[in-house]
């Protein structure tokens, strides 16, 4: 008998300490509160949800959520749980033509419109960007040329569809490229944004830069949008805290964030990686949390810094290490002034179960506190 207990202590502590989810979260309970007295003066765009897999899927929408669409419903339900604003990633480059005039389909551009009005009908902001342009990062040097050619007409079609005596400059922000990375590197990105802000605010000033306002824009990192890429970029003198937010992606630690994922090479690997909120997990994302604040600490910045995705892929993720995690980073983030995006509604790291028709407690307790709920 004592030979089988040894044997049995033996197996226990080898199965803790061989998966990510045995372990006990050590975050403190402020982290699911409102801990910095975040609210609406805290920033512009507030706490946020991204609508992803929807109109940012390939081929179509519904081609990414087994058919099922963006629904009307969904965003007074969204504004119900406490969120201020949706970020509606879409892929504009699959539905314009690809040569010039690189025109828009048209049926494509009014079913953007019908979702940016849902969610302002709903007294949402609005974050509406181009997402996923695999094909300016994946080819050539060579075909970088029409591609910006491209993305510019597109920002043109866009500027024209959306105006700001329609869609004022607080109700929808203009995010210029999602996640540039591959063959656009540091400069590339430069010369792009220069680009799209001289489209946007002066060849598209009657809309878009009137006696009513400045479209503000949102402008992300080269390099996969992450924090680090803030020291390579160099912004237009055009910009400045009133016009311009800046977007910073956050999946750290990534093995953690996304284990299993299918379409990460290698991330079977990961598996049971934890995230248990110790001092010692905590302190490189505060570091890097502070390098941000650093950066927007210098002269002629200042801007609001979004967060524009983070979240955990749900799949193998223990519930409590995810909900401990996006606790932590939306608190941080709020800390600073910052605001943010989780990644994203109802998909695969979906705070919200379409199937079921409810929100995964574990994400929508970390994301909203429970008395900042309407």
């Amino acid at each position: 008998m004592k030979k089988y207990l040894l044997c049995l202590v033996v197996l226990m502590v080898f199965i803790s300490c061989g998966t990510g989810g045995s372990s006990t979260v050590d975050l403190s309970d402020d982290y699911y509160t409102n801990l910095y007295d975040y609210g609406p003066d805290s920033s512009l765009l507030g706490r946020e949800i991204n609508m992803g897999n929807y109109l940012e899927a390939d081929e179509n929408e519904g081609s990414w959520t087994n058919g099922r669409l963006i629904q009307e419903a969904y965003f007074p339900d969204i504004k119900a749980q406490g969120f201020d604003t949706v970020r509606i990633p879409i892929r504009w480059s699959d539905h314009a033509q690809l040569s010039s005039p690189y025109t828009i389909d048209s049926a494509f551009m009014d079913r953007v419109k019908e979702v940016v009005d849902w969610a302002l009908a709903a007294d949402l902001h609005v974050v509406m960007n181009v997402h996923h342009y695999t094909e300016m990062m994946d080819q050539e040097e060579s075909a970088q040329t029409g591609h910006i050619a491209r993305l510019v007409s597109i920002w043109d079609q866009i500027c024209d569809e959306f105006p700001l005596a329609d869609y004022g400059s607080e109700d929808l922000v203009f995010e210029l490229l999602n996640e540039p990375n591959g063959t656009i590197g540091y400069d590339d990105w430069d010369n792009i944004i220069a680009q799209l802000t001289e489209k946007i605010w002066t060849d598209n000033g009657s809309t878009q830069n009137t006696g009513s306002g400045k479209r503000k824009i949102m402008v992300g990192t080269a390099n996969w949008g992450g924090p680090h890429g803030l020291a390579e970029l160099d912004l237009p003198s055009a910009c400045n805290s009133e016009n311009t937010l800046i977007t910073i992606h956050w999946y750290e630690p990534f093995h953690f964030t996304h284990q299993g994922a299918e379409w990460v090479d290698g991330s079977d690997a990961w598996i049971g990686t934890s995230w248990l909120g110790s001092s010692s997990e905590q302190a490189p994302l505060i570091e890097l949390y502070d390098s941000v604040t650093s950066w927007n600490a210098a002269a002629g910045r200042g801007f609001e810094v979004f967060v524009g995705e983070f979240g955990v892929y749900t799949k193998y993720a223990d519930a409590a290490q995810q909900k401990a995690w996006t606790a932590f980073i939306a608190r941080e983030a709020e800390s600073r002034g910052f605001s943010w995006a989780y990644w994203e509604h109802s998909s695969g790291f979906g705070a919200y179960d379409p199937v079921a028709g409810q929100w995964r407690t574990q994400l929508l307790d970390a994301l909203i506190p429970l008395e900042d709920r309407p």
